[in-house]
């Protein structure tokens, strides 16, 4: 009886041991199972936080570009709006007392007419455009904002895009720009091709044989008296006194007012219209 238990015994201890070895490795396979489906969602919640991360983003580049605007409208709400009026259709309280008579008066930027472009006539112009005009104000009317410092002057432009213009602003030109070549300085044959230029072209109708402007019969689109440039005083040139503002001047045109955009005149013959802008520095003494 008692052979019969201890057999019973010991049949039982090897059947269990059986049991376990065999479902050892049973629990191990379950256990890398388990870490796999682990790593799987880690990879899953990884990839999850990326793309969240990239829509954040986007929606960090609205928010800057909406921050900037709200600071370019409280800029402009302060320095701005007293000759281009709250709603930016240049009728401030003292814009009056800027142009009574004649041109020029406040720009009306809701009319989508600029005369400081780098774009053909009759485009609207580009960021940059605004940020220069802003940037370096117009001699005798409008004062240099440099002080707000770039970030400032383009908040302004974004601001006055958005609020007035209320179009998309183009970011490149049809106009093909030429660089001048070389140092700052020009031939004496270079200047007489150019004061051929001006009365081939017509200039003299406006601005004199001489340069002068005696002209006193033209408007704006405002119908305002307006007096061509004054060539030989580079303290009258809105659109900046350099050579490469002269030469944007010349292909641009100034929008709102008779002078026209003689880019078609000098397409594929660019060159020559530093032959142009040379005279007019020579009418300078430049």
């Amino acid at each position: 009886m008692d052979d019969t238990k201890s057999l019973f015994k010991q049949t039982g201890l090897l059947i269990f041991g059986i049991l376990f070895l065999s479902s050892s490795p049973v629990q191990s396979q379950v256990m890398d199972h388990s870490s796999m489906n682990m790593e799987e969602n880690e990879m899953k919640d990884r990839d999850k936080t990326d793309r969240m991360k990239d829509i954040q983003n986007m929606g960090d580049m609205k928010h800057t570009d909406t921050m900037a605007v709200m600071k370019g409208k409280m800029i402009f709400q302060m320095s701005c709006f007293l000759c281009h009026g709250r709603k930016g259709e240049g009728d401030g309280p003292v814009s009056m007392f800027i142009g009574p008579y004649s041109h020029p008066r406040p720009n009306n930027f809701t009319s989508g007419i600029f005369k400081f472009r780098s774009t053909e006539s009759g485009d609207l112009p580009m960021l940059t455009d605004l940020m220069r005009t802003i940037r370096e104000g117009i001699p005798g009317y409008m004062p240099s904002f440099r002080n707000l410092g770039e970030d400032g002057i383009k908040s302004v432009a974004m601001y006055i895009a958005k609020e007035f213009i209320q179009e998309e602003l183009p970011t490149t030109t049809t106009i093909k720009y030429v660089k001048h070549h070389g140092p700052y300085t020009y031939s004496a044959k270079s200047a007489w091709r150019g004061s051929l230029l001006f009365k081939i072209m017509k200039c003299n109708e406006c601005h004199g044989n001489d340069g002068k402007a005696g002209r006193m019969d033209l408007k704006d689109e405002r119908s305002l008296m307006i007096h061509p440039v004054d060539l030989t005083r580079q303290e009258t040139f809105g659109n900046g006194t350099s050579h490469e503002d002269i030469y944007r001047t010349i292909m641009t045109g100034l929008d709102g007012t008779p002078m026209p955009g003689y880019n078609d005149s000098f397409a594929g013959e660019e060159e020559s219209a530093w032959d142009l802008v040379h005279f007019i520095l020579s009418l300078q003494g430049r």
